[in-house]
Parts: C-alpha cells; structure tokens; sequence
C-alpha cells in the first residue's frame, strides 16, 4: 500500500506520495516514484496511485513507466486519457493479488481546475464539513472512471489514497494547506508550502503505518497557467538536491526516452570539456538523430 495525495487549489495542482514499496522484497532498497505528469490534448496535470504497486505480475515494475508505455503514440482528451488507463489496468490484471486500487488525477483542464480517479473499489467516502458520505463506484466494468465535478464554490478539493489515509484528516488539513497556499506572495511560494504539509504528515503516517508507508516522500505540482517542479525528500523530511527526471508524457510523447539520453549525452560532453579545458561541444545532428531513433513511441498496455 501507500500514502498519496492528490489535490487541487485555484492556482496550483499538487501530488505527493511516499517511496517505499511494500511487499515487495527484491525492490525494498529502491525509492518509488508513485507519480506521473500528463499533458494531454486538453490540459495538464498529474495522476498518482496506490494498490497498484509493483506487485501486478511476476515481475515487478514501475507503475508509473507502465503508464507512459499505456499512453504513448496518440495525443488524447484528459477523458480519453483516463478511461485508456482505466482498461489497460484491467487487461494488467491490477485487481489480483489484492482487491481495491485506486489511481488520483488533478490538474487543469481548459484553465479550470479538475479532479478524477479511477478505482476497482465499490464505493469511496467523501468528507466535506458537514460530514461523510459515501459514493456508489460500482460498474460494470472492474475499473471506472470517477469525474469528482467541482462546483464554483470549490476552491480546492483533494483524494486521499492508500493504507495512509485513513490517518489523513481531510477537513481540518485541507483548510489549513488551502489557506497557507493562498495566503502565499506567489505561485511558487505556494506550492513549497504544499510540499511542506505533505512532507511533515507522511513522516507522521509513516510512523503509526512503518510497514506500507515509507517516511522518504516525492512532491510535484503544476501551475494553472503551465510549468512546474518536483521534489524528494529523504526520511528526515530533508529535501535532496539529486532528485531524477518525473515520467512525463506529453501528448503521447514519452518526452523521458528523449530527456534521458540528451542528458547523458551532455554530461559526457560536459566531462569531455573538464578535461581539456575546452567549452563541451554542442551535440551533432547525428548524434541528436541516433536518440530520436531510439524512441519508441509505440503503446505497451501489458508488462
């Protein structure tokens, strides 16, 4: 399991989540990413999950690299989007070794803000102030697309996942993150203090839930009008200044088989430039052509 948050205000969508995969011993000394950046045809933001894991098959993978080959090769509506992955996860199988998983989406879709998921459970809880109530999810596929409609009033709205969140006290915390993102001088200042309430509640989780939730936390965030970052942080809740690429695609480009190689590519150069003392040659048309060759932008729905 896991613990993950999705959640959206009016000028940033943020995603966070822990590193540790649980169950899984031949991968306990990786850190998960748990975590993707679409940009799809209508809008951009992120998705992230729990359940799914890296337990769906026999060998374990990275969910977040099984989405990107389940996207790639086609520029697709955020709708489109969801219910591609939604019968992908089905035809993976996600719902076998242990029922209920979930996957988060917030972004922005045409400049407004939109939350999402995709569940194999029966039904999900919704807390708002004047309390819980429960949401029929059932379908008559096993995995469905939840489309969680925000009203004008709304101004930021949020999904809990994994074994974490029944820990995760919505109403009070979700008050207290949406404030201090508004009341921040600017967009980017926002969002830190974002990553600074997901960072401090996952150590706190981590230490009633050690065994599914780790105390190593990953944060993203996009901005309404485009850009953004990422971030880890190690168990102190220390941020670390060596943080690798976020799977990102991009209209169905899997834009990390380019961004991958292109910077390798450059730190070679770069070492070569060290060296003699020489500024880094910039790449050749060749050497930029043998990378695009290496893409495959062809769709894998199955690992």
């Amino acid at each position: 399991m896991t613990f993950a948050l999705a959640m959206v205000t009016a000028r940033v969508a943020f995603v966070g989540a822990d590193r540790l995969y649980s169950g899984v011993d031949s991968m306990k000394s990786f850190a998960a990413t748990k975590m993707a950046r679409l940009e799809t045809a209508d809008g951009h933001g992120f998705i992230t999950y729990a359940g799914a894991g890296a337990r769906s098959g026999s060998k374990p993978f990275e969910v977040c690299e099984w989405i990107e080959g389940v996207l790639r090769g086609a520029n697709r509506t955020l709708d489109q989007t969801l219910r591609e992955i939604a019968a992908a996860a089905e035809e993976q199988g996600f719902d076998k070794h242990a029922p209920g998983h979930t996957f988060g989406y917030v972004g922005f879709i045409d400049g407004k803000a939109r939350v999402a998921a995709i569940t194999s459970l029966d039904q999900m809880q919704m807390r708002l102030e004047t309390g819980a109530s429960t949401i029929d999810t059932k379908g008559q596929t096993k995995f469905r697309v939840m489309d969680l409609k925000l009203g004008p009033r709304v101004y930021s709205f949020g999904i809990a996942l994994g074994s974490g969140a029944p820990h995760f006290l919505p109403v009070t915390i979700m008050q207290t993150m949406t404030r201090q993102a508004a009341r921040a001088r600017t967009k980017e200042r926002a969002a830190d203090r974002l990553c600074a309430w997901f960072v401090r509640m996952n150590r706190e989780i981590s230490a009633k839930e050690p065994a599914t939730v780790g105390p190593q936390a990953l944060c993203a965030w996009a901005y309404r009008e485009g850009g953004g970052a990422h971030s880890a942080y190690d168990a102190d809740g220390c941020r670390i200044n060596n943080t690798s690429m976020l799977p990102l695609i991009s209209k169905g480009f899997p834009m990390n088989q380019v961004l991958g190689p292109l910077w390798e590519h450059v730190q070679r150069q770069m070492a070569t430039g060290w060296k003699t003392g020489e500024a880094p040659p910039v790449p050749s048309q060749e050497e930029l052509n043998a990378i695009t060759r290496s893409i495959d932008d062809r769709p894998k729905r199955k690992f």
